[in-house]
């Protein structure tokens, strides 16, 4: 998965890059007009490519009516910027869905577990940029624990579509150093 710039992976060509465009204007000032040749740069498309695409736009409501080279404003209240926005910063996501699988997983919970790699900091670009889980087990864990962590890890794989790997650390100490100041935590939380 592209985690750096996902609407463009998940709709590509002109239309996912014009999305992208429009969800950057949305965050910073959905009430600015744009005109179509800003607005070409930004997407990076052609002038005629872009005119196409922003009518379907228009017919779905996104943004404004509005004649072939008039500016461009957002409708900004479409209930569709919303999951848009969304879409365009997983971050949060993410680190949700790693909570999740942990609880259904890992029995008892490690001592630590933080993530970091370019999934978590937004810049992967391929399935193969990694999340990398720096986990501390539990003093008080099966002997068959790591099973758990192996399901974990193949899960999150499939859930993110990116490959998840870990490294196990003796204490917390050692997982901090491991993960460093970009590391995000997730347990302790």
């Amino acid at each position: 998965m592209n985690f750096r710039t996902p609407l463009s992976a998940l709709v590509p060509g002109t239309s996912g890059r014009l999305l992208t465009a429009l969800v950057d204007q949305h965050t910073a000032d959905p009430g600015r007009p744009l005109t179509p040749d800003e607005l070409s740069k930004d997407a990076a498309v052609t002038t005629t490519q872009l005119e196409t695409a922003l009518f379907r736009l228009g017919l779905l409501g996104l943004i404004a009516p509005r004649r072939r080279g008039e500016p461009v404003r957002l409708v900004a209240s479409h209930i569709v910027w919303g999951a848009l926005r969304q879409l365009t910063d997983l971050h949060s996501r993410v680190v949700d869905t790693v909570r999740e699988h942990v609880r259904a997983h890992l029995h008892p919970a490690p001592e630590h577990l933080s993530l970091s790699g370019a999934v978590i900091e937004g810049t992967a670009t391929h399935a193969a940029d990694v999340l990398e889980l720096i986990i501390v087990r539990p003093s008080a864990g099966p002997v068959d624990w790591e099973d758990g962590v192996n399901v974990l890890l193949t899960q999150l794989s499939l859930a993110l579509g990116n490959v998840v790997v870990h490294r196990a650390a003796r204490d917390i100490q050692e997982a901090e150093a491991m993960g460093g100041e970009s590391a995000v935590r997730i347990i302790p939380s």
